[in-house]
């Protein structure tokens, strides 16, 4: 067994295939949905859902009409995605919409961003202003209501959570570090704030996170071309999946397995000789890993009320 507190250990490195050739604008949202065997995504600007399969590449993608930032599975079968001023419900068959709730409706220019359930089934979401103007955003609970649970966030990004439930794992891009914070899965708070990880090179930003079996972070590095692996014990840099796109966005383990790394990118913010350098910018990339991402959380049905009928 490695020894993840030690300052020893071998650096691991991978490297991602093409899942699938596309154009996202700003894909984002990367999320396996076990019930489908499929990966979820969406395209930010491209204001689209998504979902492929990583056995016949078959893909099908819902046009919502509005930005979107996040998109996870609930357990009636539905999809939530977080929009452009709201939470919604999404039948991906029909692609019918239904609002929840509504958020920031003071802040216009904000739109959602990454975001993950917990094991008790609450949706977080962060927010930020659309041209990434610092401290316009925030971090949000849903449970049937929304909670801000923390203020002055920039580009709120990837989260997850410890296996043991009392640790949360947070992002916020503009801040270039990994926060931890206690946290109490009753009830659904955080506390205490801490530093766990320092992102050294300053035009490689933190993006998207997920988490493995052995308590790993995995992080999207938008501008770096990879998914950086980094031990939230020690704040080493243990592992890298080379991508070939710059602007990485997010990531999510799923298959049979849980060993597939399933890998966003955009095409946003790159220049017409960086879009030609890199002519993979914007699709879907996978990589086989030799390790297990932990279970991912769907979202409580509990916590929607049921529609009316007409």
């Amino acid at each position: 067994m490695t020894d993840y507190l030690s300052n020893n250990y071998a650096m691991q490195v991978w490297n991602a295939e093409v899942l699938y050739k596309t154009d996202l604008i700003l894909g984002e949202g990367a999320y396996w949905y076990e019930g489908w065997k499929k990966f979820l995504y969406v395209d930010i600007e491209g204001r689209k859902v998504g979902c492929i399969d990583p056995i016949t590449k078959e893909i099908k993608e819902k046009y919502v009409g509005k930005r979107v930032g996040t998109v996870v599975p609930a357990t009636n079968g539905k999809l939530i995605v977080a929009l452009q001023g709201s939470i919604e419900e999404l039948d991906f068959e029909t692609g019918e919409l239904r609002e929840l709730v509504r958020i920031e409706q003071d802040k216009p220019n904000n739109r959602s961003n990454d975001g993950k359930c917990d094991a008790a089934g609450r949706l977080w979401i962060g927010t930020m202003h659309v041209d990434a103007k610092l401290h316009e955003g925030a971090l949000y609970r849903f449970d049937g209501e929304v909670k801000k649970m923390l203020d002055n966030i920039s580009i709120s990004n990837g989260i997850c959570w410890s296996a043991d439930n009392r640790t949360m794992y947070y992002i916020d891009s503009s801040d270039y570090n990994i926060k931890a914070y206690d946290f109490n899965l009753a009830s659904g708070d955080i506390s205490n704030e801490r530093v766990i990880v320092h992102i050294k090179e300053p035009d490689h930003t933190p993006d998207g996170m997920c988490i493995d079996k052995e308590g790993m972070l995995w992080v999207a590095i938008w501008g770096g071309g990879c998914v950086n692996r980094y031990n939230p014990h020690s704040g080493n840099l243990i592992g890298c999946v080379n991508v070939d796109a710059p602007n990485v966005s997010n990531c999510a383990f799923g298959g049979n397995d849980m060993n597939l790394l399933f890998i966003t990118t955009a095409r946003a913010d790159l220049s017409d000789e960086q879009l030609q350098q890199y002519p993979l910018s914007g699709s879907l990339f996978c990589a086989n890993i030799d390790v297990s991402g932990a279970d991912t959380n769907w979202f409580s049905h509990q916590f929607i009320v049921p529609a009316t009928e007409s």
